[in-house]
């Protein structure tokens, strides 16, 4: 075989693309994990069954807590693009007789894996189709498809009905897009794609708007063909859903902001978050420098640490922070990602004091990780030494199974389990510490 048909060949890739499609059919969890997906879907049951947005007397309010009051009743208070799209898939499974009341487990299970594991599949060959024009060994595109797949929080979180996994996939989409534009000859069409998934990624996760003006400086910077077009057609593809967006939240609150961003509407009683406590970005919670380092601390290298549950991404930072200081082909893009990235980590460890509540990891970091991985033998090729590159292959082998163990449990409750990593949580809940 030649060097070129080997490097061509398709297995390796498709092996990793089929191991990520048998975890995803395995793996799926039919029960509600906890207040974030149940609110979710509560939505998805009043619209379907009953043909209104606000949740009160749906099977599945009785598992949230993360419902907003507005006038005496009872919504979601989530981002809505995610139970949107659930909304035709639950509508086929009640005709057929499936629904959240009548057989939970069921109907979980196919809702969740037809929204977010066949959105996370969609976007993993995505990405290995574009993959083939900057890796021309199947291997390293393997690796990458395994890694991401397998190997982050993504992983644990493609597998309950979760916000996650779907934002993070549509803003790889739109990263992926504007790359191509600009640099192998796309169309117009491609920005306009790429607004409106970097938009849709705003309205399943709000933290997707840091990204926003990063990709629409990406188009105008000096030197790139068409900008004064492609900075316009960007603008209007994704101020369009966003306008959706804010009409959604006037038509329920009166207001633009979006739902989860308005105390007041969590101040009734038995609320969790009454008077704006334990509201991520409405306030500055952290009394000290000290209570904020040590919150940082806690959810970067800590018990919920970024690097302590995906150690992988210490290495491919590393790496990208290597492409993006020095002349390489994709420094620009490198940029791209990590000025927006660092925003919002910094957004996130200044504005909540709670890294997610019940949740394997800081949930909140899934959104940034595909686009990160894209960069991985990049990264890879920019560490100098023989130790770090060791470093690099140990911290890729301890991910996947991290990442696993995260996947049989995302959402459990560590208060009988004391304290510790969340993965030592988990497995101490299964009894195998």
């Amino acid at each position: 075989m030649s060097r070129r048909a080997f490097l061509n060949r398709p297995g390796p890739t498709h092996a990793a693309l089929a191991a990520v499609a048998l975890f995803l059919v395995v793996g799926t969890h039919t029960r509600v994990g906890g207040w974030n997906d149940a609110s979710r879907l509560a939505m998805v049951e009043a619209i379907v069954e009953h043909g209104r947005l606000w949740v009160d007397g749906t099977y599945m309010s009785r598992f949230t807590g993360d419902v907003a009051r507005i006038d005496g009743r009872y919504y979601s208070d989530k981002p809505p693009a995610l139970a949107l799209f659930a909304v035709p898939i639950y509508a086929a499974e009640a005709a057929l007789g499936t629904t959240f009341r009548g057989d939970l487990p069921s109907a979980y299970y196919w809702t969740t894996l037809l929204t977010v594991g066949l959105t996370t599949l969609a976007g993993l060959i995505a990405l290995e189709r574009f993959l083939r024009r900057i890796l021309p060994d199947p291997r390293w595109r393997a690796l990458t498809i395994a890694g991401l797949g397998l190997g982050t929080l993504n992983t644990a979180y493609s597998v309950t009905f979760s916000n996650h996994p779907p934002s993070a996939i549509a803003l790889l989409g739109s990263f992926l897009l504007l790359w191509r534009w600009r640099r192998n000859g796309g169309g117009l069409a491609s920005v306009a794609g790429g607004a409106t998934l970097a938009a849709v990624a705003g309205l399943t996760d709000h933290g997707a708007a840091f990204y926003l003006p990063a990709f629409l400086a990406y188009l105008v910077w000096p030197g790139a063909r068409r900008r004064t077009a492609a900075g316009f057609v960007f603008s209007f593809a994704a101020a369009l859903p966003l306008a959706a967006y804010a009409a959604y939240a006037i038509a329920l609150s009166g207001s633009p902001i979006p739902l989860s961003l308005q105390p007041g509407l969590f101040d009734y009683p038995g609320s969790y978050f009454a008077k704006g406590t334990h509201l991520t970005g409405g306030s500055l919670p952290h009394d000290s420098l000290a209570a904020l380092l040590a919150y940082a601390g806690l959810c970067l290298v800590g018990y919920r640490g970024l690097f302590s549950h995906t150690p992988a991404l210490l290495f491919i930072f590393a790496g990208m922070a290597r492409v993006a200081l020095h002349p390489h082909p994709r420094r620009a893009e490198a940029i791209v990602v990590l000025v927006p990235t660092c925003m919002l980590v910094a957004y996130y460890l200044l504005t909540s004091s709670d890294p997610g509540g019940n949740a394997y990891g800081v949930r909140w970091y899934c959104l940034f990780m595909p686009m990160a991985y894209v960069f991985m033998a990049d990264a890879y090729q920019a560490l100098a030494s023989a130790t770090a590159r060791a470093g690099f292959w140990l911290a890729y082998a301890l991910s996947v199974p991290l990442a696993l163990i995260g996947a049989l449990d995302p959402w459990l409750d560590p208060t009988p389990y004391g304290t510790g990593f969340s993965w030592v949580i988990v497995l101490r809940s299964r009894g195998w510490l």
